[in-house]
């Protein structure tokens, strides 16, 4: 036991300091995707009052790369640069949620969005006009020279003031020296993002965004919104309150209306509305409801790229919800099942909207890319999918069409609500995060855990079985480094199959210690089954899980426990 001192000096206060390499880290794990971190900057044009944002993207194919954001905000003055964009995690957007002249609610809270441009760029210009002053401000930030042995706060950003108009206020960030290539998909996504950003003929009064680019001019401008007039049918879902959900689905070039009432009990979400736009991709089905469509390639293009289900809190769109990739209703698979009367996400426009007062509980997670799956998030999942019900039952109903199968069925949207009840209360499926060998395994977890909190067996099934093969690949390199072809085929440039993977380690179990031979004798147990079910799902068309207790089955964490343990045991053998 150490002593306690009986005599103690006073010294002066001492204080924690930051290595200059942290803004490394935040710059790359504030946004994780060099498109968000884009847009990013963009919301925070809309905090700041800006009325037009503007986009330039210069030399991305050839020459020096550069993307500037410029707005027509209020600017920040020395003080405001000094106490907010130089000041790490500041809690602004706490103390004043609303900006000051349109009153829009701040976007973000976390305070360390600003080091996104450090992952964007190895040098960045800010420049500030402050509204109503003749002052402006620039400050040039070099990355590269914030090393982890100095003190953040000991190095130097050039820093300058100049003279300018009164009546010019705004901010410009310049990212020079882009760190990142921008293919031509990444600024398609960019275009997407910021022109979804807010909600189709619901847009933010005095906030616009235009894209600029010399290399890409299809690309150019902002999407032209006047394709929602050509809807064949315009759904409209509400949620009140008290619980009363409304329905209504117009048919406008006929004139037809169907309605319908319902109620929804010991919900958490809060109010909800919810307006879907339809559309037929074929001339000829358009024409039955009189709609003209003069180019079709451009309507159908259109859907490819917005159609889904997406979300807006506060009349900015949630990025992670209703890209191109990402079917998180599950919409497709229920159209697969009934196809004449659910749309797939290539034939609607589908908007959620929730705010942040009314809709407090569903929360965004800190890199504001996701909601958290809690409580009121599946709350609102429940509402969406019992729109969706009403929707095609309404719409049989207008096209004579059969009505789709009765609740108490076997319908997709019946599994699907299924599904999310009976996992209102279920925990993530993997929870290794910290003992994984590589970093990217985080990821993937975090992909898989994703799936299978909003009631995805199919999907989280899938990536499960990437997670699992791409661990029995590493302990084949750990143990046997020099047998490339256990693990590997050279001659084709790729991986041996699963099922390869799964033979060349019990071929060579013998290789192995006592206590791995006892690993890998239970891991064999449990691996053959489950690549016979991952396989059989991945590969044939008809093959489907339908529920997330057919996943749970397949003892998926039990598997990569193990593995994970044959890992370990393999290193500390190495290290002997």
């Amino acid at each position: 036991m150490l002593p306690t001192p009986d005599k103690k000096e006073p010294l002066e206060p001492i204080h924690f300091s930051v290595g200059a390499g942290l803004v490394h880290r935040l710059g790359r794990e504030s946004v994780s995707d060099q498109v968000l971190s884009v847009v990013e900057l963009v919301k925070n044009s809309y905090d700041d009052d800006a009325e037009h944002v503007v986009i330039t993207l210069r030399n991305l194919r050839t020459g020096i790369p550069s993307i500037t954001v410029e707005d027509d905000g209020n600017g920040m003055a020395s003080d405001q640069l000094t106490s907010r964009w130089m000041r790490i995690a500041t809690a602004i957007k706490v103390r004043e949620p609303r900006s000051p002249i349109f009153k829009r609610k701040r976007l973000g809270q976390k305070g360390v969005g600003r080091f996104s441009v450090e992952n964007l760029s190895s040098k960045t210009v800010l420049t500030s006009y402050p509204r109503g002053t003749d002052e402006g401000y620039e400050i040039e930030f070099d990355w590269d020279t914030y090393h982890q042995d100095l003190d953040i706060s000991k190095v130097p950003n050039n820093y300058s003031r100049f003279k300018k108009d009164t009546k010019i206020n705004g901010l410009k960030i310049q990212l020079q020296n882009l760190r990142h290539r921008w293919p031509e998909n990444d600024v398609k996504r960019l275009l997407s993002f910021v022109q979804a950003m807010i909600p189709p003929a619901e847009s933010v009064s005095k906030f616009s965004i235009r894209v600029d680019t010399d290399e890409f001019e299809q690309l150019k401008g902002t999407v032209d919104s006047s394709f929602l007039g050509k809807a064949v049918f315009v759904f409209d879902a509400s949620l009140t309150k008290t619980g009363e959900m409304n329905f209504k689905l117009d048919a406008p070039s006929k004139g037809i209306t169907r309605e319908r009432k319902a109620k929804l009990e010991d919900f958490t979400c809060g109010p909800i509305d919810f307006k879907l736009y339809f559309y037929y991709r074929s001339k000829s089905k358009m024409a039955t409801y009189g709609v003209k469509v003069d180019n079709l390639d451009d309507l159908t293009s259109i859907l490819d790229d917005y159609g889904g289900i997406r979300i807006y809190r506060d009349d900015i769109r949630l990025s992670g919800f209703g890209n191109p990739d990402d079917d998180w209703t599950g919409l497709d698979a229920m159209s697969r099942n009934d196809p004449s009367v659910v749309p797939s996400r290539n034939q609607i426009i589908g908007v959620i909207k929730i705010t942040s007062s009314e809709n407090p509980d569903i929360t965004e997670t800190t890199t504001r890319e996701n909601l958290i799956r809690n409580q009121s998030f599946q709350d609102m999942f429940k509402f969406v999918l019992d729109s969706i019900a009403v929707f095609a039952a309404l719409r049989g109903d207008i096209e004579k069409k059969r009505q789709p199968a009765p609740a108490q069925g076997n319908t997709a949207v019946q599994k699907a609500r299924q599904n999310i009840q009976q996992n209102i209360n279920r925990k993530e499926l993997l929870d290794f995060s910290d003992r994984y060998p590589q970093v990217f395994y985080r990821k993937l977890e975090e992909e898989i855990n994703l799936c299978y909190t909003t009631s995805l067996p199919n999907a989280a099934l899938v990536l499960s079985r990437k997670l699992v093969e791409n661990l029995l690949y590493e302990i084949l390199e750990r143990k046997f480094p020099k047998e490339i072809e256990l693990r590997y085929i050279v001659t084709q440039g790729r991986s041996q199959d699963f099922s390869v993977l799964i033979n060349n380690l019990e071929t060579k179990i013998n290789d192995f210690n006592r206590e791995q031979q006892d690993l890998i004798k239970d891991l064999l147990l449990r691996i053959k089954p489950f690549k016979k079910e991952a396989n059989s799902t991945s590969h044939q068309v008809m093959e489907y899980l339908d529920f997330l207790d057919d996943l749970d089955k397949l003892k998926v964490p039990e598997i990569v426990e193990i593995e994970l343990q044959l890992i370990r045991k393999i290193e500390a053998g190495e290290k002997k």
